[in-house]
Parts: C-alpha cells; structure tokens; sequence
C-alpha cells in the first residue's frame, strides 16, 4: 500500500520513512541541521558546565555567557542558564539551543527538570528538527512531561531545514508513544503558503500504518472506440483495520462512464494470506450496463510440506479495463486456478493437483485449452556419482471452450529420466536417457497412446588463458560443446495437440534435440551439435566484460531437406556505461539472417540512459526507443517507444516529464497502446507527491517501469 497522504503522516514525528535507495538522487544544498551536533558527555554522575561568567548561590548556579550544560542525556546551550542543583531543573533564556539522542532544538526559553529517570522540558518560540527523521518545523511551545508531547501552534515538513514548500499546521497536537497514539487538532496542509487540505481532528497510530487518505491521482482519455475524451479522478482512503489486515476503498469517477467503487482487503493469517478486490460501477452512462470487476487470492501453508493457492479473476465484459480502470488494457485473458502442492524434500517426493479456467479479455484471441484437473506425481531417486533416476506421471483433463470444434479429454504421461553428471575440472559428461508412456482417453470415446525413448549425452571440455581485453586485465574462458541426441521417429498425425508449440531455435534448446514444448509433440532427433562458448573476465571484479556464443546442429537424418540447422550466434558485451546484445539466427541455405534481437543502451544513472532495439522474429520487425535524460538538476523527461517496422504502426508510446525536489514532485505521463485493429488506449496521467507524506502510483510506476526499460519510476 501507498503511504498515506496528509494527517496520517504526522507519525512521522515519531517514525521514520525509509526512502528506497536511487542512482540518481536530487542534491539539496539547505544546510542539514540547526546548529553543529553535539558530541554528549560520557559521564553518567556529573554534569559538565562551561559559561563565561557564573554566580553561586547555595545549590544555585547562575551561567551567563556562553552559557552551556552537557550530560549524558542531553545537551543545552543559552546566553542565561540558572541551574538549580537540589530541584535538578535548568531553567534558560536566550539563543537556546538544546540535543537529545533524537532531536535537535532552537528556541527563546526552556525549562529541562530530571524526575527520577524522566527528563521533562518545555520550550517556548522553538524551532525543532528530528535529523534522522528529517524532520523539521516550529512550534509556539513544547512540553514533555515524560509520558507524552504536546506542540501548541505546530508546523512542521519533511523538507530540508530552511525549506517550507509544503507544512502541516495544527493548532495542537499531542504524541503519548506509550499508548501509540497521536491526537492533532485544526490541520491543514499547505503547498507553496495556499492551503490544500483541511481537518479538524485527527488519530493515529505514532508506530504503525494508520488510516487516511491516499495520494489522489488525474488521468485525461481518449475513447477510440466511442470518439470521446473524458477524465479520471481516483480517490482512495486507506483503512488500518489491524495489525494483520487492512482494506483500501477507492472512488473512481470516470467522467464518460460513471463512478465507480473499487476495494481491496488484505489479511495475513497464521500460515497464509488472503487478498479480495473488487470493483464495482452500478450503470454506464454510455451502455446502461453494470461493470464489475473481482480478483481473490489465497495462499495457505497447510503444514511444512503442503501449500495451497487459489486465484479467481472475473470481470464484466471485455473492455472493462480500457473504458473504466483504464489499467491492465494489455490483458488478454483471466486466468483463475486452484493449486494444491506438496513437496517433501528429504524423501524427494512432489505432488500437485491443479485446475484452471480462463475468461477471454484481449481482442481477436483465440481460446486455448484449460486444465481441469491436472494431477502430478514426482520421484527422484539419487544415487552415488552423481546417478540421478526421476519417475513422473502427470494426468491432465483437458476443456475448451469451443468444444465442438477442438478435441477435448483426459491425457496421462508417466515418464522415466535416468542421467548422471560427470565433471572435472578439463571436462563435463551428461548421458541421459528417457522412457515415456503417453495415453489418451478422448471425450469422443477414442482412445489413443504412444510409447517412446530418447537418448543422449552432453559435452563440455573447459579452457582458460590469462590476456588483456581494451587494456584490461582478463581471464578468457574457452568452452567448446558436442551434444548428440536420439529420439526415433513416431506417427503422431492422430493424436490430438493439446499444449505443445514450436520451440524457437535458442543456443540451450539446439542442445535438447527437442522441437516442441509440451508432451503432445515429440520430434524425430539423430541429431550432433556443435557450440563454442566464450567469456572475457575481469581478473579484479569478476564482471564479465563480453560473452560469446555459437551453435550448429547437425541432422544425421535430413529434416525439410536440411543437413543442418540455422546457425544461433549471441554476443553481449559491456565497456563501462555501454552495453550491447546481439542474438541472431543465420539460415546457411539463404545465406541470410532470418531472426534476430539487437539492443544497445547506455547507463549514466536510472535517470539518465538511452536504449535503442532492434528485432525480428522472422515475421514482425520492430524497433524501440527508450530513455530518460535530466533536462535540470531537478527535471527529467523521460520515453518509450515500440514501433513495428512491417506494420509502421506504433505499439507502445509513453512519454513524460517530472519535477522532482527535496519536498515535492510532479510528474505527466502519456501513455499510449495499440488495443485491437487501429484501435488506441490513451491515457494522460497526473501524479503529484509531497515527499514523506505520499509515495508514487503504484500501478503508474508499475507501468513505466514496463514500457522503459531502466528507468527508475518512484519519485520518493
């Protein structure tokens, strides 16, 4: 959850905000504390006293001049200290400066008095600053009277000492950290002197979360498929219901559409976690209709060895994300599952039962199939010298939702790997074989099977040299790489394809001998592969400087006419703040690349870099932007672009710029995705944050963080 925005912040008076570490942090240059800090004293019996002059009355001391007290609990500076020994009270007048172990103060007037092991002080016309709190502010008086604080006329920020851009103000307010509580009266929240929020009295919690309002945000739209523009307010309030559970309740009003009510409650329980959101819009203004959404979660720890998940998503129609949430317009189906797992590692035993249904929400996307159930077993049996036997059976009841079209039933694959790893310090040995039984019990009533074995064995011999690389230091490691691969060839023309796809020709899958995902596809293999793997070192750091890769295979048994495979070559090479990647896929018969992915980018900081790509899946070409750039100390411009080449269509444009300081930050972004045909979602969205008080959107920055790779989207 998001910090909560405006009173609930006051706790930070009396807790920290733990900001998430950046590369790029604005500098601010206000000086960091009231006065130099103090070193305190040491000795735990006796207080040290230094004044210009000093008068001595009995047990009263009266320090003029440069007047200071230092103990081990504090320290107190003025031009007048009377110090009165028997009461054990300092009373100080003029220029006071006073430091305990977590605050730092200035004022006209202060009262210290020890009570037993309680210090109780007032102060008048004081300004205060909390240095590891980063907290500072004035107030008309201060009193601690050892239980609990009590600020008259109180205004305090979280920016640099010197800086108010933003305050709070309250009339009082009270801070009692035995019973965790804070009471402020007449609060108001001001931005640049104008006042943005108001409350008359507030509670909160001084450790903890507490409940108020979060950071609001404002997002303008264009409506392609109506023709309309319209805007977005979300107001949301955060509930701390307990320590263990909490619930956040948004209103969301979309000016073309209605509004609408969003929740979402989170509960941690003793073995597990519960999470239930839910969306709601009454009528549509635009189709009269009521728009729903609900996702549930639940993760359960039945005991040390069995978990249990469940995820439910549903939503009301189609182009509910783009039209009302505008958020997650790149989804393309709900997927809802039961899982239930066990694992037990010292018997290394495994066992699941798992089911799923999908509902369609993306644009012209075919149904895939659905497990329903899914039952899994697996063994694995170790033996000396790196043997290793696993036996698996995996049973899967298969639906679609076009039944009438697809082929629908249950499949059962049991599954024996036997494989030992042999490996020195010059060599690596991987022999592997596999029996599998696959049956087929169809909803038709056909009953289909099919019984095949594989074998193989992985290579490797390791070579390395100490050389230089661009005038450093480097080891070159050497890897060259022999895999043979054996499956025989079985007609599987009647059986049905429920998950299996073409694999992509990768360096490790070229290695596999295998072409299909999934188990409904088992390709034919009698193939050798030949790799060569390189690296180049750094001999201080460990960082690898560039990495190379390549690998042919070789068909003993010719596939579409081939002898050979396309070549797959990858190089990935970093030079300070550069990097490059390079894979591509080189066909020996075109005597051309037919696939490839390039990108090379340059890092300053998350705030400063530029990435350029370029790719070609051997269907789509396409080629992207992405970057950011510090116009100012203060403001940076950031961007995201993917553009298809055989289309010349944009599919993803985002683009913005923010103000950032010590106090505050502002940031516009728009973001624009292609949804269906020539169909666009595009959204502006406004986001301001008074640091402290409110952190960046989490689905904004979430999204940013997607679109442009690199960049650091939280603001606080």
């Amino acid at each position: 959850m998001r910090k909560q925005l405006a009173l609930s912040a006051i706790i930070l008076l009396s807790g920290i905000v733990n900001a998430q570490e950046q590369d790029y942090v604005v500098s601010c240059s206000s000086k960091p504390l009231l006065f130099p800090k103090q070193t305190l004293s040491k000795d735990t019996k006796n207080l040290d006293i230094s004044a210009d002059h000093s008068e001595v009355t009995g047990d009263n001391y009266l320090l003029t001049g440069n007047a200071v007290i230092n103990s081990v609990e504090y320290y107190l500076a003025a031009d007048k200290i009377n110090l009165q020994k028997v009461a054990k009270t300092s009373k100080a007048h003029g220029n006071i400066k006073f430091q305990s172990a977590d605050i730092m103060l200035t004022g006209d007037s202060a009262v210290v008095k020890k009570q037993g092991k309680e210090i109780h002080t007032t102060f008048e016309q004081v300004k205060f600053h909390y240095p590891e709190r980063k907290i500072n502010g004035q107030a008309q008086k201060i009193v601690n009277d050892g239980k609990e604080q009590t600020f008259n006329s109180v205004s305090y920020t979280l920016c640099p000492v010197g800086n108010t851009d933003w305050v709070m103000k309250a009339s009082k307010m009270t801070l009692n950290p035995e019973a965790n509580k804070g009471v402020a009266e007449n609060v108001t929240v001001e931005l640049m002197g104008v006042p943005i929020f108001y409350y008359p009295h507030y509670e909160w919690k001084l450790k903890g979360r507490s409940s108020g309002f979060l950071t609001p945000t404002l997002a303008t739209f264009d409506d392609s498929d109506n023709g309309k523009s319209g805007y977005q307010v979300r107001i949301p309030y955060y509930f701390n219901i307990a320590p263990d559970r909490d619930f956040l309740l948004t209103l969301n009003h979309v000016s073309t559409r209605g509004e609408a009510v969003e929740g979402k409650y989170r509960q941690l329980l003793d073995n597990g976690r519960i999470e239930i959101e839910g969306h709601y819009l009454n009528k549509d203004k635009i189709s009269k209709q009521k728009r729903w959404y609900v996702d549930s979660k639940l993760d359960l720890s039945l005991n040390d060895k069995t978990a249990l998940n469940i995820i439910s998503k549903r939503v009301s129609d189609k182009q509910y994300f783009k039209e009302i949430s505008h958020d997650n317009t790149g989804e393309t189906s709900l997927i809802s599952s039961v899982d239930l797992a066990y694992k037990n590692k010292e018997n290394n035993l495994s066992a699941s039962i798992f089911a799923e249904s999908a509902q369609l929400v993306g644009h012209n996307n075919d149904a895939e199939y659905t497990r329903a159930p899914e039952v899994f077993i697996h063994k694995k049996v170790v033996g000396l010298n790196g043997r290793e036997v696993n036996f698996s059976i995996v049973s899967t009841q298969f639906k679609h939702k076009t039944k009438g079209t697809n082929e629908t039933g249950t499949r059962t694959h049991a599954q024996a790997t036997f494989t030992r790893d042999i490996k020195t310090s010059a060599y690596s040995l991987q022999p592997k074989f596999e029996i599998s039984k696959t049956k087929y019990a169809m909803d038709d009533k056909t009953k289909k099977d099919r019984s095949i074995y594989s074998f193989g064995i992985d290579s490797k011999l390791f070579f390395e040299r100490d050389t230089r690389l661009f005038g450093t230091g480097v080891t070159q490691t050497l890897t060259p790489r022999l895999a043979y691969n054996y499956t025989p060839y079985k007609n599987q023309n009647a059986l049905p394809d429920f998950d299996s796809e073409k694999m992509s020709n990768t360096y490790e899958n070229l290695f596999s001998g295998k072409k299909y995902t999934g188990l409904d596809k088992i390709s034919k293999a009698n193939d050798i592969t030949f790799g060569l793997e390189s690296d180049f070192i750094d001999q201080k750091t460990g960082e690898t400087y560039l990495a190379l890769k390549i690998a042919q295979a070789h068909y003993l048994d010719k596939k579409a006419g081939k002898n050979y495979s396309n070549i797959v070559a990858g190089a990935d090479l970093t030079m300070g703040k550069f990097t490059f990647n390079n894979a591509l896929e080189y066909d020996t018969q075109l005597s051309e690349v037919v696939k490839r992915h390039s990108a090379l980018s340059y890092v300053s900081n998350a705030r400063k870099f530029i990435t350029l790509t370029q790719g070609d899946d051997g269907e789509q070409r396409s080629a992207g932007l992405y970057g950011a750039y510090p116009i100012t100390q203060k403001v940076h411009a950031f961007a995201g672009i993917n553009r298809s080449l055989s289309d010349s269509i944009n599919n993803k444009k985002t683009i913005g710029v923010a103000y950032e300081s010590c106090c505050w930050a502002i940031r516009v972004a728009q973001l624009k995705e292609i949804t269906s045909n020539s169909k666009f979602d595009n959204v502006v969205k406004f986001e301001f944050v008074l640091k402290g008080l409110a952190s960046s959107n989490s689905s904004l920055t979430a999204r940013l963080e997607e679109d442009i790779p690199n960049y650091l989207s939280y603001l606080e």
